[in-house]
């Protein structure tokens, strides 16, 4: 039977790749043609051998090296089944890791919106909320003016170990009533948003997953600097008598960097928010 060779110019114009590429491949023993002219170094091919080319792109399409893909070329029929089968369960993986991923940065971008954007900074206003899962640490004797990264910390760690990621929001919660300064505020627990809904198990003690409530909330934002939170605090109650208005004796303070380099002085956007009893 009369063999047809092909050129590496026409494998290359039939499988759509460079004679560059075909040149390396040879070179790598991933591809080789079936005679080499000994005279002028010509590479030719046989026309059965394009099939092992699409074989070799629909590999590269998966992701996988050219290492990978001479391995790969070396399996049965049966063999490559079962890796094919593996390589699929490892795409739905990442969809999966993907979706996650979209989940947190729509999570962010809501907060960065919500932060960042308010357009009623030092003045109350009622903001219906939906529940938000937290992340939070038991604590008596952290008052408002510490810097609780010890705290911050162990929330951090029970979270990456949930194989999830901090949230870039700070809080803590603590009792409605008159305080002469940030000082004498001590915070009943601390508490990180959940960027995720994926269900998660926490194993440190005093830490632990909980939720904010749902519904209305008397909200106020605000730029912490000298004694803007003393003045937004007190907002907030004369806002309560004003108006009449019973709420749940529990405040929640929220904090945000407004800049992200280290190197930077620490400049935070802050809400105090107060629950709105239902009717």
């Amino acid at each position: 039977m009369k063999i047809n060779y092909l050129t590496i110019g026409e494998v290359a114009k039939l499988s759509n790749l460079s004679i560059q590429t075909l040149r390396y491949y040879d070179r790598i023993n991933l591809f080789k043609p079936i005679e080499i002219d000994p005279k002028n170094q010509y590479r030719y091919y046989q026309s059965n051998q394009l099939y092992y080319l699409d074989l070799i792109k629909s590999l590269k399409y998966l992701g996988l090296s050219l290492e990978e893909v001479k391995s790969v070329l070396t399996l049965s029929p049966t063999e490559l089944v079962a890796y094919l089968g593996d390589q699929e369960n490892r795409i739905d993986q990442e969809f999966q890791r993907l979706a996650a991923t979209k989940e947190v940065l729509q999570r962010k971008k809501e907060q960065m919106q919500s932060f960042a954007l308010e357009s009623s900074r030092m003045n109350v206003c009622v903001k219906n909320m939906p529940a938000q899962k937290i992340v939070k640490i038991k604590t008596s004797n952290i008052t408002g003016d510490d810097i609780p990264n010890k705290e911050y910390g162990r929330i951090s760690k029970a979270i990456e170990d949930m194989g999830s990621v901090f949230d870039t929001l700070y809080g803590g919660a603590y009792v409605l009533k008159s305080y002469e300064s940030l000082s004498d505020i001590h915070y009943d627990y601390l508490f990180t948003h959940l960027v995720t809904d994926k269900e998660i198990d926490i194993h440190l003690e005093d830490v632990e997953i909980s939720s904010l409530p749902a519904g209305d909330y008397l909200s106020i934002t605000f730029v912490m600097k000298n004694d803007a939170y003393e003045i937004c605090y007190q907002k907030l109650m004369d806002y309560m008598e004003l108006h009449h208005i019973e709420v749940e004796p529990i405040v929640y303070d929220i904090w945000m960097p407004t800049n992200f380099i280290a190197s930077k002085e620490n400049e935070f956007i802050v809400e105090l928010k107060i629950q709105v009893q239902a009717a």
